[in-house]
């Protein structure tokens, strides 16, 4: 079944509030849709204004609603294919007659861009606090049904190629800053250190600490991406053995467990599984107790002077980031941290590091 994408065109206007009579200005507007030969169809809004919609024979649909308190919208949905010059003289000259007819009492007049849904390709992703993105999406890479998640690799004419885990933005081709963040912002020294990599199916952390001369990384990841994130993994997914460095294509928490029992340590644990859970009811959340089991099994596996690197979430939000923090407060050992905020481009906000360490 082929979707036909649909345009939704957006014109809001702000009165101060509606003096003019709503009935008089909608019989100014008429003249406009009666020339696009749109029907009318009046709906009740139990006083709360005026609202109509608008049916086309071109299959536009159109909804003009008139708020008492002033506010006035109209919603206009196209189909791919019309006639776009046709579109926007209708939207200028809806926007000229409600100046005039309104007389400047107007405080402002927005027209929003064009949203474009049900096209082969999804340009829509939401950010960590909840805000619609528009991505320059243009491409869909790859896309396929793990064992454990959705991967989807999308390319962006700004980012490059962007890799998507059920539905949540992970990382793009253009996001070093984010890999620079969790190893610490090159204020750490990795050579002839022991690092242990939890997640980071990209390959970006494993493909930059290599550059650093440790003595070993040990990589445990359940899925990776070498062919199509070569910017990012660049070539050290090819083969799962190199020269200071090994991957493991398991589950990470019965290999941590069994490192913990074997008392075997490392300098630094990054972990790259999951971002802090926007939810704050950690009772009802399941990925909490994964945080906490994943940071308490991390701490045991630390050197005395070793490092925790992680992410947290977006900065907005500080109830789930103060969450975290106190999470830290309860594991099995007293430690305490830092974080830091960094920009990372595909993200579109500003994202927290956090820095781990035992007391």
């Amino acid at each position: 079944m082929t979707v036909v994408p649909v345009f939704h065109w957006l014109i809001i206007s702000q009165a101060d509030k509606m003096s003019t009579d709503v009935s008089a200005t909608v019989h100014g507007l008429q003249s406009i849709f009666q020339e696009q030969e749109m029907t009318e169809n009046v709906h009740n809004s139990d006083g709360h204004g005026y609202l109509a919609t608008f049916v086309g024979k071109n299959g536009r649909f159109a909804i003009l609603r008139m708020h008492s308190h002033g506010l006035v919208t109209f919603d206009l949905q196209c189909l791919e294919g019309d006639d776009v010059a046709q579109v926007d003289n209708l939207l200028n000259a809806l926007e000229k007659k409600l100046k005039a007819l309104l007389d400047g009492n107007i405080q402002r007049i927005k027209r929003l861009p064009v949203l474009i849904r049900g096209s082969d390709v999804d340009r829509y992703w939401p950010t960590a606090d909840g805000r619609l993105m528009e991505y320059d999406i243009d491409e869909v890479v790859y896309e396929k049904d793990s064992a454990y998640q959705n991967i989807k690799i999308l390319h962006s004419r700004q980012f490059g190629n962007i890799l998507i885990l059920n539905g949540d933005v992970n990382l793009a081709e253009s996001d070093l800053p984010y890999t620079q963040a969790i190893m610490g912002s090159g204020k750490e020294h990795y050579a002839g250190k022991e690092v242990l990599i939890l997640g980071g199916g990209d390959g970006g952390i494993l493909h930059e600490a290599v550059k650093l001369k440790p003595k070993m990384i040990t990589m445990l990841v359940i899925d990776g991406c070498r062919k199509h994130m070569r910017k990012t993994c660049g070539n050290v997914l090819d083969n799962l053995k190199g020269d200071c460095y090994e991957v493991l294509v398991q589950d990470c928490v019965p290999v941590l467990k069994k490192f913990a029992e074997q008392g075997r340590t490392f300098d630094y644990v990054i972990n790259d599984l999951t971002a802090v859970p926007i939810s704050t009811a950690p009772e009802e959340d399941s990925t909490w107790e994964f945080l906490r089991l994943i940071l308490d099994l991390s701490i045991r596996v630390l050197r005395p002077g070793g490092k925790y690197f992680t992410q947290g979430n977006c900065v907005n939000l500080t109830d789930a980031l103060s969450e975290y923090e106190k999470l830290l407060g309860r594991l099995s050992c007293k430690v305490d941290f830092s974080k830091e905020v960094v920009c990372v481009p595909s993200y579109m906000e500003l994202w927290v590091f956090y820095t781990i360490w035992k007391k």
